[in-house]
């Protein structure tokens, strides 16, 4: 593995690579293949990989993390031990030990295709979306053989869509079938927010190839951002059937029950998660979420301090915290942020959610004039990562004041679904449409839901915007629909919603 290693001749390779091959089928053959090997040549490197690697298929996790670091403090430049220890270390739980020794791995092998794909599930359960993406995209590179997708590959590495969009659709002219360039595209149109596109290209992928787990698993998380829980759900459950202790799988499934107001079954994933992994800091997050949402609030007060323990520069936990309104930081905690917001590798999600919750604590202290500091940091970088533009809002309104007419509405009366069973409550922020919800749902016909995501990704679709800086065809589209149309997009509606309603009410609220 290194210059001090010698080359494995004779009945030593023969050996070496009966071992190699029990690996998949036979781990305990394996590992007493490489003890025998290691019995004649003591520390050989690649007996112990193969001993190492036995070990984690086992079980034995313990014991092929103590082979594998012993052989990585022997071996430092050796990819392959680093990229094994992750796995022993992801199925552990220590996502930063997996990423930490991942990162390695690439670092000394920019081309290993299979150490970026782990890297980016280690980075997408950690909760850092960006390295999780930028991870993907290397493992796409690496991957491609094809001079094209390279290129496509390497613009989408350096973040330049608009490129890797062009080179990778000019592709599937010619390769409508390959899985490779419709995962890419995918990609391409997930980072634009695009998911209806990723969908539709993920979907084709998965015709093609049922069993691309990694194209299975960004499906069902483009599902789950589409608010299509119930689909996202089917797609993990595919996923489980295969690999049912990935914890990535578990806890998009508990994030999904969550989003249609399924939390017992979400408090049942997290805790299914976390009693594999326990040094999970997102999962002790998302659990702290959904304990709340119950009422549980001295349970999740719990988790979201564990999650702290276990990440202290997680400014959403210490958020979570101060948003519980009747939780008060003590001074130890109050330095803790502090310290967090020292660090200079704090990404900005951390650092605006810090600066809220450290407001919120010297607000709670009476310290203002700090306390509005805080808040005014925090706002800012937040408002750095919002796409707003209060012209476009402006325009909105006028456009739609100009459509939506009483002329409008009676040459339309009695088109569109004939339902009576939503009742909508419109208001701006602040002005007591969540009082008069709850007010609404103390009524024995009359069900309480939330500010549901259903009407807002309708009406998206129909903009026909494929990006913000197009103009979008909605509201004015609106105008061009018959009453065949407008009945389907009631139905679609009802339809959308029907799984936030669990009580069986005649009415419910949006």
């Amino acid at each position: 593995m290194t210059e001090t290693s010698s080359e494995p001749t004779g009945t030593l390779a023969t050996a070496l690579a009966h071992a190699g091959k029990l690996l998949a089928s036979r781990p305990d053959g394996a590992a007493e293949q490489a003890r025998e090997i290691l019995k004649v040549v003591p520390g050989q490197p690649q007996a112990t990989l193969i001993l190492g690697a036995a070990l984690r298929r086992q079980g034995d996790l313990a014991g092929a993390r103590a082979t594998l670091e012993a052989l990585a403090s022997r071996e430092p430049r050796a990819p392959a031990v680093r990229f094994e220890l992750g796995l022993v270390l992801a199925s552990e739980g220590s996502t930063d030990g997996a990423i930490k020794a991942l990162s390695t791995a690439v670092a000394l092998d920019p081309n290993f295709t299979d150490a970026w794909s782990v890297l980016a599930q280690q980075y997408a359960l950690a909760g850092d979306d960006k390295s999780a993406s930028d991870a993907m995209a290397r493992y796409l590179l690496s991957a491609s053989r094809e001079p094209a997708l390279i290129e496509a590959a390497t613009a989408l590495c350096e973040n330049k869509l608009a490129i890797a969009e062009r080179l990778l659709k000019d592709f599937l002219k010619a390769n409508a079938n390959s899985v490779a360039a419709l995962r890419m595209l995918a990609e391409v149109a997930a980072r634009l927010g695009r998911y209806g596109d990723a969908q539709a290209l993920l979907a084709r992928c998965l015709d093609l190839a049922p069993g691309f787990a990694v194209a299975r698993h960004n499906f069902a998380t483009v599902l789950h951002r589409q608010n299509k829980s119930e689909e996202a759900i089917a797609q993990v459950d595919i996923l489980l059937r295969d690999d049912p202790r990935n914890p990535g799988y578990r806890a998009l499934k508990g994030a999904a029950f969550g989003q249609i107001g399924e939390y017992g079954k979400a408090i049942e994933c997290y805790e299914d998660v976390l009693a594999s992994f326990p040094s999970q800091p997102r999962a002790w997050m998302s659990y702290g979420h959904a304990l709340k949402a119950v009422g549980r609030q001295v349970d999740s007060i719990t988790a979201y301090q564990r999650s702290v323990a276990l990440s202290p520069a997680l400014g959403e936990a210490y958020w979570s915290l101060a948003n519980l309104k009747t939780f008060h930081f003590d001074d130890a905690a109050v330095s803790a942020m502090r310290t967090a917001l020292g660090r200079s590798d704090l990404a900005d999600e951390d650092r605006y959610h810090l600066h809220f919750a450290l407001g919120k604590a010297l607000e709670d202290a009476r310290i203002y004039n700090e306390s509005f500091e805080h808040y005014a940091a925090g706002n800012s970088l937040r408002r750095a990562s919002v796409i707003y533009d209060p012209e476009e809002t402006t325009d909105h309104v006028r456009r739609s004041k100009a459509l939506f007419t009483p002329a409008f509405f009676a040459a339309r009366e009695g088109q569109g679904d004939p339902s009576s069973d939503p009742i909508f409550i419109v208001g701006l922020p602040r002005a007591g449409s969540t009082l008069i919800e709850q007010i609404l749902a103390t009524h024995s016909q009359v069900e309480g839901t939330m500010e549901l995501p259903d009407i807002i990704s309708i009406a998206r679709r129909l903009s026909g915007r494929k990006a913000h800086s197009e103009t979008s065809a909605y509201p004015e589209v609106l105008a061009s629909l018959g009453p065949d149309q407008l009945a389907e997009l009631g139905a679609e509606y009802l339809s959308r919603t029907r799984v936030q309603r669990k009580l069986g009410r005649p009415f419910f609220i949006d």
